[in-house]
């Protein structure tokens, strides 16, 4: 049975949907067909299966610029040398920062070993190395603190399919999934009552690096481990299967700087604020863009990651703040709103940045900045198979080595690589998030085996 709890406001690209529901599916027994994809808002899966299709006939022609971000840093090791119009110095280049903590990350393989750079968080032994196998099926719980956007959702779509896939495969028996609309005081009742009921394992987005540290104990006590999905938290019992969001907003801050010409005011528009991701975000656009003597930072916005939430905010500091700008940074999926923004306020079009773009904020750059973008990617989906995958492999006694699985996040450029990466059918108003674009893998399946002292593989996930 996959089981959906939801609490609170969901929000489309242009209109405000406030929901209060509970959704309870049957699981499929062996042979018989998958269960529709919860919310309607979704694509069916006829129409993931025909992305991906067309994902795989298009990564053969793919030779645009796609940087991961150990390569990009191993061209950033000196300086460059200021051309006409491009900035000199170290602007423009991404400091290399070993991170701490008590892991030995030096088997790594160098692909993987380099998306740990500058990592926001000391990465640990993880306490979970010597969990003892227990026998499947088994029951995961999902805690998310926010629906209001689209990568949320599309992480929630993800996980019903998956835990389907893996019913069938005999490894899961049940999904309870919880949201807690940023109520960190709700989504912490909401796992206490997943460890009372003895699920397997915990999947979690938290609202908060440290406010769970005590429920996260609690479960690790219970037998449960916990994982938590693209917001680490700062408790020892936990895996924190992550993006390393602060190398992504230096390598972006770096590119759209160069894209800048090296100088003039730029302005942030942040996710939500005490949200790890975001928090690591913010501090990577500043490492980035400190490294740019005649850059300032001349506004710091919260878009939550919603693109009404972030057209507002940002119309409201257009109107106050008459001074020409060089560029935007955003912490994902806002651009849309931003750019509408700028030409609202007759603006012209800067060089952007996206952490993380939606469907039709690829459409608005190949419209408008089809040469003069930035962007990573953190798709929902292979995030949220690989945060499955970990909690699988740990209750099969893998070993995981880390107290942090981290991706090594992607740098995308380029007008060849726009037309790539964008699809038939998405347009302008596309709301779903663009999964990672032909040839760049996100935590691929053969990866993951790297942080596992006993590794093996799963059944393969849609």
């Amino acid at each position: 049975m996959l089981e959906t709890l939801f609490h609170g406001t969901r929000f489309q690209r242009d209109r405000r949907v406030t929901t209060r529901y509970r959704i309870t599916l049957d699981m499929p027994t062996a042979g018989s067909e998958t269960p529709e994809q919860v919310l309607e808002t979704f694509p069916t899966q006829a129409e993931t299966d025909m992305q991906r299709r067309t994902s795989r006939a298009r990564a053969g022609a793919l030779f645009a610029t796609v940087l991961l971000g150990g390569g990009l840093l191993a061209g950033c090791a000196g300086k460059t040398t200021g051309a006409a119009g491009q900035p000199g110095g170290d602007c423009g280049t991404v400091a290399n920062t070993p991170p701490g903590g008590s892991a030995d990350l030096s088997t790594l393989p160098a692909g993987i070993k380099a998306g740990y750079n500058g990592y926001f968080q000391p990465v640990n032994n993880s306490a979970y190395a010597k969990f003892a196998a227990k026998p499947g099926p088994y029951t995961i719980g999902y805690s998310d603190s926010f629906s209001a956007n689209s990568w949320r959702g599309n992480a929630l779509a993800r996980l019903n399919a998956d835990a389907a896939t893996y019913q069938q495969a005999g490894l899961v028996s049940q999904l309870r999934a919880t949201n807690s609309n940023l109520d960190n005081n709700l989504q912490i009742q909401q796992i206490t009552s997943m460890i009372n009921q003895h699920v397997d394992a915990i999947i979690a987005i938290p609202g908060s690096p440290t406010a769970f540290n005590g429920v996260i104990k609690q479960a690790y006590d219970a037998g449960i481990p916990f994982i938590t999905l693209a917001s680490h938290v700062t408790s020892p019992y936990a895996i924190n299967v992550d993006t390393n969001y602060f190398l992504t907003g230096a390598m972006l801050s770096a590119e759209v700087a160069k894209l800048a010409g090296g100088k003039g005011d730029v302005l942030v528009v942040n996710g939500i604020n005490g949200a790890p991701a975001s928090e690591a975000l913010a501090k990577g656009y500043e490492a980035g863009f400190a490294r740019c003597p005649n850059i300032k930072i001349a506004g710091r916005l919260e878009g939550q990651w919603s693109e009404p939430t972030a057209k507002t905010v940002t119309l409201q500091y257009l109107s106050t703040h008459p001074g020409k700008l060089a560029a935007v940074v955003n912490s994902g999926g806002m651009t849309s709103a931003i750019l509408q923004a700028l030409q609202q306020t007759g603006r012209q079009a800067v060089p952007v940045g996206d952490a993380n773009p939606d469907q039709g904020s690829l459409i608005k750059l190949r419209q408008e900045l089809p040469g003069s973008y930035a962007a990573s990617t953190i798709p929902p989906q292979q995030s949220i198979d690989a945060a499955l995958r970990v909690a699988i492999a740990t209750l099969q006694g893998q070993g995981p080595k880390y107290d942090a699985i981290v991706a090594n996040p992607p740098l995308v450029t380029g007008k060849a690589t726009l037309d790539n990466w964008i699809q038939p059918g998405w347009t302008a108003s596309s709301a779903d998030q663009a999964p990672a674009p032909p040839g760049t893998p996100f935590f691929p399946a053969d990866e993951l085996g790297a942080y596992f002292t006993s590794p093996k593989p799963l059944p393969p996930l849609p």
